[in-house]
């Protein structure tokens, strides 16, 4: 039998590699960046063409690259950073294991031109499918510039999975934030199809994260900083107003190297306890100082999961000091008070003079009749003396007078008594049913089987998500102009999600238009919005499709009513009268499903007669 075993050629054996390293042009963008960085780089530029599926170029001023080095970078696991298995464990550099421009050569087409600051002449290589095609001296900066065209242009099945530009650019700028909240003092530059997306100067920390996710973040930054013999933990964490119900300004660096660690993000959500809600998510932005060979990076091809050798104590240092930061700011409250069940104290709208109470006097009633008819002598009391006929009469009137004064109390009392209407279980058969609002909250009116409470808030909310769904099946959803448009500053990311949604957002009624840098105008916002509505609408749209896997189109119309349903819905504690509540119920049950939200919760529940039965055996 002959054998079956062979080796790989190199150019198999790369694109292997490549499919660990290099899955989309987000990855090239982090690979180069990061030997930028470990050249010694100022100033890092990236250049992308449709969000890197034409092109990906990465310029630095670095130290460049001998001949000879510039031709052995493109070997597999040929690298600078380490000489010995030893090395691996005080890794301080950010590339090391010499795959990353081997993989990309071998998927793509490379052209480098790279000049150290003693040599005259650079060196010109155009490298592909792993073979170098050309080498020349050219007259070039200091530095490296990268050129990687037509990914995966070998790989057509590779080719056909990358997604949409708006999609890939998203993923380009979380890789490149990545790299960039690690370097303050480098200069970064993302520029796609001629359209500058960031522009990082050098500056301190807390600029680079205000310059790179808005002039509104630094308001909402609380310093982090705790110094132990084990490790170091510096950086910001964000108010609890700015918590999100999705991902995404959620970083965590270990030795200025990104990396994910669900363990120690439940130390900062636990820290939050108390602050935000239980589906909510805080921001946060910390950096972690300890000795490399307490940590291992190099269990992940994308070396984003780093493993600890102590992550129970890493965790409780990182819980206190986040709970330090949110104290030392008066975020976390003193005393948490119990509220249920007080007295709410409604603060007129316009104050004005409190006006005098009127009270109903009858001045010619007196009880002691005699009164009037007393002298002068007769009321000496220091002079005893016997009770005269006419006196002893008066005094004997006097329980009769008493009678008469509180005479019909009782009945006026009862009819001002708030009377719960009787609820029978067939009043809602005869088309009279009751309803009594409970606690703000809930609608009850009785049933055949007992007792059904509704959600009035949720109730609301399926009502408008099938209007809205059915305005947007015929396009009818009316606009409201804005006399003075607000102004919606976003990260670029952002910015971008939002370019690419625009046609989706007419349909619905908003108008918006550029307004400067990463900046939006809102000049018109649905009509069953408020003006202020309108704005929490259009960011709980941007998060519903941050992080969102495969095309934002899906399901579209289906998010876009359930946000504009949930932010137009009657709130808790808003009170109905008899006639608004009957009107929710007849809408709640016209609708197609009126027992779930279109999130799946429960609107309806019904207390059974039976299960009152139960209570009184």
């Amino acid at each position: 039998m002959a054998d079956v075993i062979q080796l790989l050629p190199d150019s198999v054996a790369n694109q292997i590699a490549a499919g660990e390293v290099v899955q989309r042009p987000a990855s090239v963008v982090k690979e180069l960046m990061e030997n930028s960085i470990d050249a010694g780089a100022a100033r890092i530029q990236v250049i992308l063409k449709n969000a890197g599926k034409a092109f990906v170029q990465v310029i630095d001023d670095g130290k460049g690259m001998s001949p000879r080095d510039a031709r052995m970078a493109f070997e597999r696991h040929a690298t600078s950073k380490i000489s010995s298995a030893q090395d691996l464990f005080n890794i301080r550099t950010m590339g090391f294991r010499g795959e990353a421009l081997a993989s990309i050569a071998s998927v793509a087409e490379v052209e480098l031109r790279t000049r150290r600051e003693e040599d005259e002449l650079g060196t010109y290589l155009f490298i592909a499918d792993s073979e170098l095609r050309g080498q020349e001296n050219v007259n070039c900066p200091r530095g490296a510039n990268m050129l990687v065209k037509n990914l995966f242009y070998n790989v057509p099945a590779r080719r056909k999975f990358l997604k949409s530009d708006s999609t890939e650019l998203r993923n380009v700028t979380n890789e490149f934030l990545r790299v960039a909240l690690t370097a303050p003092q480098i200069a970064f530059t993302l520029v796609n199809n001629g359209n500058e997306i960031y522009n990082l100067p050098v500056s301190g920390l807390r600029q680079r994260i205000v310059n790179a996710f808005g002039k509104g973040m630094n308001a909402k930054l609380l310093s982090v900083s705790c110094e132990t013999g084990f490790v170091s933990v510096n950086g910001f964490v964000c108010v609890p107003q700015h918590a999100r119900k999705t991902y995404g300004e959620q970083y965590f660096f270990v030795n200025n190297r990104f990396m994910k660690h669900n363990y120690f993000h439940k130390a900062v959500v636990e820290a939050y306890s108390g602050l935000i809600g239980a589906d909510m998510i805080p921001s946060y932005f910390l950096y972690f100082t300890v000795d490399p060979s307490v940590i291992d990076v190099n269990i992940h091809p994308t070396k984003t999961e780093i493993k600890f050798q102590d992550e129970g104590s890493i965790f409780q240092i990182l819980l206190a000091c986040v709970k330090e930061a949110l104290g030392k700011f008066n975020v976390s409250p003193s005393i948490d008070f119990d509220t249920e069940g007080k007295v709410d104290f409604v603060v007129p709208d316009s104050p004005g003079l409190p006006r005098m109470p009127r009270i109903g006097v009858n001045p010619g009633y007196n009880p002691f009749n005699y009164a009037s008819s007393i002298s002068k002598d007769d009321s000496d009391f220091e002079r005893p003396a016997a009770p005269r006929p006419r006196e002893v009469a008066a005094r004997k009137s006097v329980p009769s007078d008493w009678e008469a004064l509180f005479s019909g109390l009782e009945e006026k009392a009862a009819d001002t008594q708030t009377v719960i209407p009787e609820m029978r279980a067939d009043a809602a058969l005869e088309g009279n049913a009751a309803f009594v609002q409970m606690r703000g909250r809930y609608i009850v009116t009785p049933v055949h089987s007992g007792l059904m409470f509704i959600d009035q808030k949720r109730a609301h909310e399926r009502v408008l998500f099938e209007r809205y769904m059915d305005r947007l099946a015929r396009q009818q959803v009316s606009g409201q102009k804005s006399l003075f448009p607000e102004t919606l500053e976003l990260s670029a990311e952002d910015f971008i999600l939002v370019k690419d949604i625009l046609p989706d957002l007419a349909v619905l009624g908003f108008e918006l238009g550029e307004f400067g840098k990463n900046c939006y105008a809102v000049y018109s916002t649905p009509a069953d919005l408020s003006h202020a509505h309108g704005r929490e609408t259009l960011m709980s749209l941007i998060e519903h499709y941050k992080n969102t896997e495969g095309s934002i189109r899906d399901k579209m119309k289906e998010r876009v009513a359930l946000s504009l349903a949930q932010a137009a819905a009657l709130d808790y504690n808003q009170t109905l009268d008899r006639q608004e509540m009957s009107d929710l119920f007849d809408s709640l049950f016209a609708c197609q499903y009126p027992n779930y939200t279109a999130d799946g919760k429960n609107i309806i529940h019904i207390l059974t007669n039976e299960d009152v039965a139960q209570w009184f055996k």
